[in-house]
């Protein structure tokens, strides 16, 4: 009986967890907020500093270019899988004429976001954020995300979800 017991309290808490999870979900969904609160052009961009994929040390204040993307992804991320190849296509097209990607994946293992970098090919400087801080800075929430930066720092544009080729080439042209 004091087996019965406990399975039915687990199972009820369980459950309990699941319907709170859900309703914040439907809550989170429903809302009308930006999930980035970076949204207004003009606004400085947070500097931050980390170490890349290839064990270089990026600080963003000496990395800009004419203008610099920075992009938020993780490898599970649908859309940051289908956008990669234009970030790359534009980062390799547009790097003479000053433009750059800065990638920074969202805590993710040295060796997941590496197997990643390597499936699509990726040559721009890419940071794990692993603490969370830089997310923070930027105040992202859904992914993908990107930040297209100019030289002095800021915040040109701010666009959440998957870029195009299109998006991309009005931006740098």
């Amino acid at each position: 009986m004091e087996k019965k017991k406990k399975r039915l309290i687990y199972r009820v808490s369980v459950l309990g967890l699941l319907a709170t999870m859900m309703f914040y979900a439907a809550y989170s969904g429903m809302s009308k907020e930006p999930k980035t609160a970076l949204t207004s052009t003009g606004d400085q961009a947070p500097n931050f500093a980390g170490e890349t994929l290839t064990d270089e040390m990026l600080v963003l204040s000496n990395e800009l270019e004419e203008k610099t993307l920075i992009n938020f992804w993780g490898t599970w991320c649908e859309p940051c899988k289908r956008e990669m190849p234009a970030l790359e296509n534009a980062h390799t097209k547009y790097k003479k004429d000053g433009f750059k990607v800065i990638s920074i994946n969202l805590g993710q293992s040295d060796f997941v976001t590496e197997q990643f970098t390597n499936q699509y090919k990726l040559t721009f400087p890419v940071l794990i954020d692993k603490d969370g801080a830089i997310k923070e800075a930027y105040h992202v929430g859904n992914l993908p995300v990107s930040f297209l930066v100019d030289k002095n720092g800021l915040i040109e544009e701010v666009h959440e979800g998957e870029l195009s080729e299109a998006t991309l080439e009005e931006w740098i042209n």
